[in-house]
């Protein structure tokens, strides 16, 4: 059950993220913004963001129902810990957002 939640949100997720994903290519309009990391790490985060989501549900879907997979005791629960791949995505955007806002006074660059 918390498979099928989990790919139900990964979905929406990964529709949501599309937009965000797409207007990126604004952030590069000042050249600037290419000498900084943080800045980079963020687009890529945001980029990657619903092509991850994508992925994991497959992997996780894979995981569960392929017949080499089905002699592992923790099946289950390594494919529902595949669907929390999305988090790395997220935390790594939190994380530069923070320091973007925190040591740059919400500049990029």
């Amino acid at each position: 059950m918390v498979l099928f939640i989990a790919t139900v949100l990964l979905v929406i997720g990964a529709m949501a993220g599309l937009m965000p994903a797409l207007m990126t290519a604004m952030m590069f309009e000042d050249p600037k913004v290419l000498e900084s990391p943080v800045a980079v790490t963020l687009v890529l985060s945001v980029v990657t963001f619903p092509i991850v989501c994508i992925v994991a549900v497959l992997l996780s879907w894979l995981v569960f129902l392929l017949p080499v997979f089905a002699n592992l005791p923790y099946r289950y629960l390594l494919a529902c810990g595949v669907t929390a791949l999305p988090l790395i995505n997220l935390t790594t955007a939190a994380a530069t957002l923070g320091w973007i806002f925190y040591f740059n006074d919400g500049l990029s660059w």
